[in-house]
């Protein structure tokens, strides 16, 4: 599952950031919160329904049951269909724990698995970039005098520190756990 920064150019980076920027203020919130968007949230969820053939109450104990939707003790699917109407917005490390889930089970082909680990990892940079650069912002100096050049760059960077920890995150899980090792092993990746 090898994503890239480099399939994007600086301008889409800048765009990414640009575009969380604005979801931020408009949403009129004080603190930036580093969430899955409700609508990729609700796709990846709409296809574990569809693909696992389980009710949402059956899916929601399951996920509950494997500790895999990050809040313990839930079975009625209210959780999901707040996830689902976003109400409650899923963090990025549930949600790509949910990704694992999907295709350690089969529900999900692995084309699919790596352009939401792609997607995600660009989205999830740009958030990152995007409240450290809002932050400069309140300490006085202007969104406006940033140059492209300097937010895509900081986007850049952004997302090699994610994949390294990432990547770090990885090899820890699977030192630790048998069923990761064989998990990685049957994804073929070499960590």
């Amino acid at each position: 599952m090898d994503t890239s920064a480099a399939d994007l150019t600086d301008e889409e980076a800048f765009e990414l950031v640009a575009r969380e920027m604005l979801i931020h203020l408009e949403a009129g919130r004080k603190n930036f919160v580093l969430r899955a968007p409700q609508r990729l949230t609700a796709y990846l969820l709409s296809g574990l329904l569809k693909f696992s053939g389980l009710s949402m109450v059956a899916l929601e104990r399951l996920m509950s049951e494997q500790e895999i939707s990050g809040i313990r003790s839930s079975h009625d699917g209210r959780v999901l269909r707040r996830y689902m109407s976003g109400e409650t917005r899923m963090t990025w490390p549930t949600y790509r724990r949910m990704i694992f889930w999907a295709i350690a089970n089969n529900w999900i082909q692995m084309w699919v698995a790596q352009d939401l680990f792609s997607y995600t990892q660009h989205l999830e940079a740009a958030q990152i970039t995007a409240r450290q650069l809002l932050r400069k912002a309140k300490t006085g100096q202007p969104l406006e005098s940033l140059p492209r050049k300097l937010i895509a760059a900081s986007f850049f960077e952004t997302f090699e520190q994610q994949r390294h920890e990432d990547l770090l995150t990885a090899k820890r899980a699977i030192e630790r756990s048998s069923e990761s090792r064989e998990l990685a092993h049957s994804l073929g990746l070499e960590l």
